[in-house]
C-alpha cells in the first residue's frame, strides 16, 4: 500500500488533495509543534520560584536555587536548539504523511518529558539516577529528531527536489551529536554527578564543529 509521500505531485494519494492542502497540513503540524515547545520552556522556570512571606533570606533562596536554576539554563538551550533544528526541517518539508506525524509526536514527547526531568535533575542533582534518567530525555529527543530529518528529507521523501542534501545531512547531524554527547556523558557517572553534568557542555563545541564541517563542505 502506497503512502502520501508516493502521491504524484500536487496530490495526496488517495484523497486527491491539492498542494495547498498539503501546505497547510504541514502548516498545521508547524504551529502545533511551536506550541508544545513554547509550553515546554515555559514550565522549565516554574521550578524556580522563591518562597512568600515575612523573613525570607533571599539570597539563601538563591543559592538552594543554584541547582535549579543550572538545569533550567541548560534544559533552555536545549529545547530551544530542538526548536530551531525542528523548524529548520519543516522549512524543507512540503508535504506530510502519517507516518510524519508519529515521528514528530515522538519527538514532541520527549520534548515535553524535559521539564519533568529537568526538575529531577534540579532537585536531586546528587543522585545518579536523577541525572541518568535527565541525560536519557534530552539523548531520546535527540534521536526522535534525527529520525524525523531523516525521514522526511532523506531521498527527498516528503521535501522539494531541489533541497540541498548538504542540508539534510546538517539537520541529521546537529540532532545526532546532540543525543551522542548526553548518551555518552553516562559514562562518567562512577566519577560523580557533577563531572558529568559539566560534560554536557561539550554539546556547544560539537554543534560548531558540525557546523564548521557543514560550512567547509559547502565551500568545496
Amino acid at each position: 500500500m502506497g503512502t502520501d509521500a508516493d502521491a504524484p505531485p500536487g496530490t495526496a494519494r488517495g484523497r486527491g488533495e491539492p498542494r495547498r492542502d498539503q501546505s497547510r497540513e504541514v502548516a498545521r503540524i508547524t504551529a502545533f509543534s511551536d506550541g508544545v515547545f513554547a509550553i515546554a520552556i515555559t514550565l522549565l522556570a516554574l521550578p524556580l520560584a522563591l518562597p512568600r512571606g515575612d523573613g525570607v533570606e533571599v539570597w539563601a533562596e538563591l543559592q538552594r536555587l543554584g541547582p535549579s536554576f543550572r538545569s533550567f539554563c541548560i534544559s533552555f538551550v536545549v529545547i530551544g536548539a530542538y526548536w530551531i533544528g525542528h523548524r529548520g526541517i519543516f522549512l524543507l518539508v512540503e508535504r506530510s504523511d502519517r507516518r510524519l506525524l508519529w515521528l514528530n509526536l515522538l519527538l514532541l514527547f520527549f520534548i515535553v518529558l524535559l521539564p519533568f526531568t529537568t526538575s529531577l535533575v534540579g532537585e536531586h542533582g546528587d543522585q545518579r539516577i536523577a541525572v541518568a534518567v535527565y541525560a536519557l530525555s534530552v539523548a531520546g529527543a535527540g534521536f526522535a529528531a534525527v529520525g524525523l530529518a531523516a525521514y522526511a528529507l532523506g531521498g527527498r521523501r516528503l521535501s522539494s527536489s531541489a533541497v540541498d542534501e548538504g542540508e539534510v545531512r546538517l539537520a541529521v547531524w546537529r540532532n545526532l551529536v546532540t543525543a551522542l554527547v548526553f548518551v555518552a556523558s553516562l559514562a562518567l557517572l562512577p566519577l560523580g554527578t557533577t563531572v558529568v553534568e559539566l560534560s554536557w557542555l561539550s554539546v556547544i563545541v560539537a554543534w560548531w564543529l558540525v557546523r564548521r564541517r557543514h560550512a567547509g563542505i559547502r565551500a568545496t
